[in-house]
């Protein structure tokens, strides 16, 4: 059995924090993430905003991981937040050759923009989704309010994603703003992370929703009730949504994201995960069987 119609994972594949959740205690870091895809279909892969990797380490990813299984690398933040997309043709160009590497493991590829980036940006991002190969999926996660008010430049900025055929990536941290955890890290992550309208919105084909939560099942389940609600009708239009669980620390997403994943399955057919806490190397299931 596989996970259908959805892709869910976390924001890294490496926690060494999982050791007997996803994969057995003696495990060594190079294996993660051959363990990690034995449950989850997904990752974002957030190494890639920091620095861009080797393209043999690339394709060591890609056969590290089954038929079926996405990367949803970001943009290098040198190209989206220092250069402000300007400028960026050749880092972008050599990104995108970079990412081809992947071939069908390939997710939609995160342009984060920064906050500062708002509507007079609008052509500059324009070119940029111009730029790219209508191969290859695209989503664009903004952090301008201009983009969330309902204004001209809010409906511009979907209309131009909607004719590209780029998805809007939907950053969800009310779970973690609603918080009253004192814990340092939590108080860190609420300080740290952007409070935004949450635009329940697909622009193009496979919307990406990243819910930023605390370790809390309980505090998370409103959240994952009602973002189940708005998977199945996105699985009933024909979308793929993909949905990435975080917290401030990333110990508990892998429980947590099994919780969404069953709460979406009691409103649409999303297939099964293997049970958590296993040797998956002893486990003939896969969720990339047909």
């Amino acid at each position: 059995m596989a996970i259908a119609c959805m892709h869910l994972g976390a924001p890294v594949w490496s926690c060494p924090d999982w050791a007997g959740t996803l994969w057995p205690a003696a495990t060594k870091p190079a294996a993660f993430l051959s363990h990690y895809a034995k449950v989850f279909n997904a990752v974002e892969g957030n190494t890639t905003f920091y620095a861009v990797p080797r393209r043999e380490t690339v394709a060591r990813w890609r056969d590290d991981t089954p038929p079926g299984f996405r990367f949803c690398f970001k943009l290098p933040r040198t190209i989206t937040h220092d250069k402000a997309l300007v400028g960026a043709e050749r880092e972008l160009g050599e990104f995108v050759e970079l990412l081809a590497l992947l071939g069908d493991r390939l997710g939609p590829t995160m342009i984060q923009l920064p906050p500062t980036f708002g509507p007079r940006g609008l052509a500059t991002l324009a070119a940029t989704l111009e730029r790219l190969p209508a191969s290859m999926p695209f989503a664009v996660e903004p952090r301008h309010l201009g983009f969330f008010d309902g204004a001209a430049a809010h409906r511009d900025f979907e209309a131009l994603l909607r004719e590209r055929g780029v998805d809007r990536v939907i950053f969800d941290t009310q779970v973690l703003h609603a918080s009253r955890d004192r814990d340092p890290m939590v108080v860190a992550a609420r300080a740290r992370k952007p409070n935004l309208p949450v635009l329940e919105v697909a622009t193009g084909s496979n919307p990406v929703v990243r819910i930023v939560g605390v370790s809390d099942a309980a505090a998370c389940r409103p959240a994952f009730e009602r973002w189940a609600v708005r998977a199945a009708a996105w699985i009933a239009q024909g979308l793929q949504p993909t949905f990435f669980v975080h917290t401030p620390d990333d110990r508990q997403v892998p429980r947590l994201a099994a919780q969404l994943h069953a709460i979406v399955g009691a409103h649409a057919d999303v297939g099964s995960l293997p049970p958590l806490g296993i040797d998956h190397r002893a486990q003939q299931i896969s969720l990339f069987e047909s």
